[in-house]
């Protein structure tokens, strides 16, 4: 980790009179979650596109450009 991140690391920690673990394992808990989430999302949008469930890219953009029309109304 960069000195920059460290500081303001050890700033956290002396000003809730933590030590570094405690707030780097939720942060640690929270990047893997929210990363992990993503990468399954991806595999599941290649099983879907590879089993052939694929929407037109011509229907998304006519369903995006009705709903800017409806929210101009």
């Amino acid at each position: 980790m960069d000195d920059g991140r460290v500081n303001r690391l050890d700033q956290l920690a002396a000003a809730t009179d933590r030590d570094r673990l405690y707030h780097l394992k939720p942060a640690l808990s929270r990047y893997l979650d929210a990363e992990s989430w993503h990468v399954e999302a991806i595999q599941e949008g290649l099983r879907d596109a590879e089993a052939g469930n694929l929407t037109d890219i011509e229907a998304v953009k006519a369903k995006w450009v009705k709903r800017a029309n409806d929210l101009a109304d």
